[in-house]
């Protein structure tokens, strides 16, 4: 009898929760249903080929229903509404909204390596986080850190000419381990020389976590602990060891030389002397508990540390490819840089300042066109705290909303011919009177990209000195193209470029 009456209760409890749950969904539904979008495909799973497809077939299929939709589109992937939106004022809803400050749920499948880290992180820890990283980038902070980007980017210059001459190159195969050279120096302190060691266990580990967690959100049957028994999970398990003791190593080395440095100091100030040292993110994030904040734990640095490498190498890697790339397809724009950077440089080979940088507008004008037609990262998307209003259309409690900043971009509204490469749409007087949420390569609002400064100011001294010191010469046209929305945006064919030396008296400057 108790047997009988506890499995009674038992699926009594089951039913009342599927009814509690159907409910709750049909209710969603029906808010959610108004918003444009595909035909349904099947009654329980929604549209499950749209949420199987390939990271190859995602561009072409998000911008054919963005042409057929709209701004606004959804879809359905089981019981939860995803819902595309790619219009400047819903873009500025999705960046100010409070129901819409949380990060979507396939973020969580980042926490194995970034843990609670900036990207991840939701709330109270976010903002807590946020407040502590902040002064970490700021103006002084990357002034400091110019000298290594140059110095890395002077390395670049000697590997490039060791290149064969009239040889196709990958150029996103050597901006991946340069940018990667950047994030390790400006975020650890520890230099790992990746241009002249592409083979480092570390390096395979970055790009083999990268890649087995763009496998997972691809598979959402992998969104749980299954996945740890696939060779994709274990690859994942095992290359997060390899990143984490350089990471450990790296806070290790920031802990001891603040020691260090602190006694340095207190000599120095005896004898009159006042030390100067270079520092990196991760020494500053070491010392923000002196100004009264809540110190981080060795797992909170390395959870931002993570993050800085994570977020600061391959999207950099990727706007610079796509920026040298669309030059060698334009050489009318690139002789313009050229000439601007003669205008700066007289034709002499010193290093850039930061007054250069400031100086080099119209290189700054390709880079955000370069960022508007090939965004980085693509797309990205929050949850639904609550039910939220876009126009006429109610997006549901629970819902993910997908900004497609790809999209965004190419919208006709504020980029006329938005398939053509034309840096002049950022010219003073073409940026001017322009929707603020058209343009968002770094997204925008309290979430918006936190070392966007730090990318501008690499990216100017990379392509500066490519272009002081090579003619670039693409090897096809952007009409063949074929991208994939991977963590990051890539191309799907090697961006191969030549790389012609400039006849010039403007030469590589000695390390």
């Amino acid at each position: 009898m108790i047997l009988r009456a506890l499995l009674a209760a038992f699926i009594g409890y089951v039913v009342y929760g599927f009814i509690k749950i159907s409910r709750q969904f049909y209710k969603r539904f029906r808010k959610a249903e108004k918003i444009p979008g595909p035909p349904i495909e099947h009654r329980l799973l929604g549209h499950p080929s749209l949420a199987l497809l390939e990271p190859k077939d995602i561009p072409k299929t998000v911008y054919q229903q963005y042409k057929e939709f709209g701004g606004i589109f959804r879809h359905w992937y089981a019981w939860v509404s995803f819902v595309f939106v790619a219009e400047a004022n819903y873009a500025e809803l999705y960046f100010t909204s409070k129901s819409l400050e949380e990060k979507a749920d396939m973020y969580k499948l980042f926490h194995d390596w970034l843990g609670q880290g900036l990207i991840t992180s939701n709330g109270a820890l976010w903002h807590e986080r946020r407040k502590l990283i902040t002064p970490a980038f700021h103006f002084n902070v990357l002034n400091a850190l110019h000298e290594t980007l140059v110095q890395n980017a002077i390395a670049l210059v000697q590997k490039l000419r060791e290149h064969p001459k009239e040889s196709p190159l990958n150029i996103y195969t050597v901006m991946h381990l340069v940018a990667l050279d950047n994030i390790c120096e400006s975020a650890m302190g520890i230099k790992i020389d990746a241009l002249n060691n592409p083979k480092l266990d570390y390096i395979q580990a970055v790009e083999d976590a990268a890649h087995a967690i763009a496998i997972r959100i691809g598979k959402p049957w992998f969104w749980n602990g299954l996945f740890y028994l696939t060779s994709t999970g274990r690859t994942l398990t095992s290359s997060l060891k390899k990143i984490f003791e350089l990471a450990k190593k790296a806070i290790l080395n920031s802990k001891n030389k603040k020691t260090a440095t602190t006694e340095e100091q207190r000599a120095g100030e005896d004898d009159g002397i006042k030390v100067k040292r270079r520092l990196a993110f991760l020494d500053l994030l070491t010392e923000a508990h002196d100004s009264g904040t809540k110190p981080l734990s060795d797992e909170g640095l390395r959870d931002e540390v993570n993050t800085f490498i994570f977020a600061g190498h391959d999207t950099t890697a990727t706007s610079l490819s796509f920026t040298l790339f669309l030059l060698g397809i334009h050489p009318d724009v690139q002789e313009k840089c050229y000439r601007e950077m003669n205008d700066i440089f007289q034709g002499s080979d010193r290093k850039p300042t930061v007054d250069d940088l400031k100086a080099m507008k119209y290189l700054e004008q390709v880079i955000k066109e370069s960022l508007r037609m090939y965004p980085s990262v693509p797309l990205i998307s929050r949850k639904v705290k609550e039910d939220v209003q876009f126009g006429k259309y109610t997006i549901p409690e629970g819902a993910t909303v997908a900004l497609s900043i790809y999209c965004l971009h190419r919208d006709p509204k504020y980029f006329p011919n938005p398939n053509t490469f034309d840096p002049e749409r950022f010219n003073s007087d073409n940026n001017t009177g322009r929707h603020p949420f058209a343009y968002v390569p770094f997204a925008a609002g309290v979430r918006n990209c936190i070392g966007q400064k730090f990318a501008l100011m690499e990216e100017k001294i990379v392509v500066s000195y490519i272009l002081r010191n090579f003619i670039i010469e693409s090897l096809y046209g952007m009409d063949e193209l074929e991208l994939s929305f991977d963590l990051v945006l890539r191309s799907q064919k090697p961006l191969d470029v030549k790389l012609k030396p400039r006849s010039t008296n403007i030469d590589v400057i000695k390390i």
